[in-house]
């Protein structure tokens, strides 16, 4: 489950690194720990997954701006830059919680052929 929430962190890590605010490689980290962890969830877990792969995404780009430019969100600017954050990430958001839902209903579909035959 650690890989789970890191994959989001070093994909921001990495688009933070090669240029500036969160890219691809971010999007493709972020839907892959989401998928990753609706995979290894519990059926019970599946919709703490839903619920929190926004949150991760938000959280995983808050942590990586404010380590990269801690002099850039001080005061007001705080309040702006998290307000971009959620913008700019919602389609991340958006991706990774179509990528949970994706793996939770090949879940349920393979669970009940399995039950039939």
């Amino acid at each position: 489950m650690a890989l789970a929430l890191g994959l989001p962190l070093a994909g921001a890590a990495v688009d933070e690194v090669s240029g500036p605010g969160m890219g691809l490689a971010f999007a493709v980290c972020a839907v892959l720990g989401t998928g990753l962890a609706a995979a290894l969830s519990s059926r019970n877990g599946w919709w703490w997954v839903l619920a929190a792969s926004p949150l991760v995404v938000l959280g995983a780009t808050a942590a990586v701006e404010l380590a990269a430019h801690r002099d850039r969100y001080q005061g007001r600017a705080l309040a702006t830059g998290g307000a971009k954050w959620v913008v700019h990430g919602f389609p991340v958001m958006a991706e990774a919680a179509a990528a949970a839902l994706l793996v939770i209903v090949v879940r349920l579909v393979r669970h009940r052929r399995r039950q039939r035959g």
